[in-house]
């Protein structure tokens, strides 16, 4: 079946999506709602008010869930995630804080914004929001960013060292059993309190939806395991075009004065840090005698009165900065790492907490970054011989040019679509012909 004969045979859907989390997993979900729309599918969008305007500028469908954002709950939050290295105490400490923190309210303002609608696309953390597709009867796929929080035999539970198969396989069950222990009755004392059923080892595969989970990220980053189960799909990272975005005339000058400086962005990784890791990266940049752009982000890091060589600004699209820089030094966020790579740049992980280790580890194996530097432990003296290290490398440059054509011949809004209509189609299949 060609393209168009699929598009004709594949009926309107009323399509609810909602996503949990900070701008690297609502952009996604804002990329994904408005290819929808585009093929002709009608969408809404429940997620937290402070992401309004960057849906109903795009004629999204909006519907605000849970309690108002707190910026100081997610400082002291994200104070607490950057001192664990842990990764099962970090993802209770996130589960606690982030996903289940007044979860009633965003559970019941979800079970009232999905009504009547045909398919929920829910975040594979947007617990909440899950439970209220499930309970409006909806059939409901989720979406994840993260390959390494899926079982392989290929690879170790992150970070673990790959030992092989044998080694792996029993590596995972004992995470298995660390998880069913310890995160699982957090998430299912909250599902039991709103009349839901428990799910099994719900940190690790039970997040997921049990008939498609959509992987947005890039096979030519984190490569596709041969035993991956069926029900995970790769179909590339999405990014949002922002064709209308207009260069403030600062950064044009900035940009204009100089070689390809050096892009640093922390997204939205906030605390209250911010002017300790201001100072260390700007004195690190100085010990490098380069130029630099630094994104202020959620964390707010500026200072008064910067030096020549750097440039403090707002909110840019990626898909453009990045592409004007020598290297990239980020936090390893999802998103951040995909349009790094799409830049066809080097980068320099940073990793705070959750997923961003996994990134960082990443794209040091394939040869784009050097080894991670934590946050905790960044100083300038160390941030600096990763800067010189990198802009310095021919090969990396090389590698992050060749990674970005690679990525250029996916298209993973477009995969995307393809699977989610598959799937309504089966299901609408399946009910029509339930005795």
């Amino acid at each position: 079946m060609n393209n168009r004969q699929y598009r004709k045979d594949t009926r309107k859907l009323k399509i609810v999506l909602s996503t949990w989390g900070t701008s690297g997993d609502v952009q996604p979900f804002l990329a994904l709602s408005e290819r929808l729309m585009k093929v002709g599918h009608e969408v809404r969008v429940c997620t937290s008010e402070i992401y309004r305007d960057r849906f109903t500028k795009r004629g999204i469908d909006f519907y605000p869930v849970g309690a108002p954002f707190d910026f100081n709950h997610l400082n002291q939050a994200m104070d607490t995630l950057v001192q664990i290295k842990d990764p099962l105490e970090s993802t209770i400490s996130i589960a606690k804080e982030g996903i289940l923190h007044k979860a009633d309210r965003w559970y019941e303002d979800c079970l009232k914004g999905m009504e009547g609608y045909d398919l929920a696309i829910c975040h594979s953390a947007d617990v909440p929001g899950q439970e209220a597709a499930i309970r409006n009867n909806l059939p409901w796929i989720t979406v994840s960013y993260w390959p390494g929080f899926i079982k392989t035999r290929y690879e170790p539970p992150f970070p673990i060292p790959n030992l092989g198969g044998p080694s792996n396989i029993l590596l995972w069950k004992i995470v298995d059993r660390l998880i069913q222990k310890r995160v699982d009755p957090l998430f299912n004392d909250f599902i039991v309190s709103i009349g839901g059923e428990k799910r099994e080892c719900i940190g690790l595969e039970g997040i997921y939806s049990p008939e498609l989970n959509l992987i947005a990220a890039s096979p030519s980053v984190s490569k596709q395991p041969p035993d991956l189960p069926n029900r995970h799909k790769f179909t590339g990272a999405w990014f949002l075009e922002e064709s209308d975005y207009e260069i403030p005339p600062e950064l044009q000058q900035f940009l204009a004065q100089g070689p390809p400086p050096i892009i640093i962005s922390f997204g939205s990784v906030g605390g209250s840090r911010n002017v300790e890791t201001t100072n260390v990266i700007v004195e690190a940049v100085q010990r490098v005698d380069q130029r630099a752009i630094i994104q202020t982000g959620w964390g707010n890091l500026g200072m008064e009165n910067p030096p020549k060589n750097i440039c403090f600004i707002g909110y840019v699209p990626h898909h453009f900065l990045f592409r004007q820089a020598c290297c990239v030094i980020h936090h390893g966020g999802a998103g951040t790492t995909a349009a790094a790579c799409r830049a066809g740049v080097p980068s320099i992980v940073i990793p705070h907490w959750g997923d961003q280790p996994y990134w960082g580890r990443t794209l040091h194996k394939i040869g784009v970054a050097p080894k991670p530097l934590h946050r905790q432990d960044m100083t300038p003296k160390r941030l600096a011989k990763r800067i010189n290290r990198v802009i310095s490398s021919q090969s990396m440059a090389e590698r992050a040019k060749a990674l970005m054509e690679k990525i250029k011949m996916e298209d993973g809004l477009t995969t995307a679509v393809r699977l989610i209509e598959a799937y309504a189609t089966k299901v609408c299949l399946n009910r029509h012909h339930t005795p």
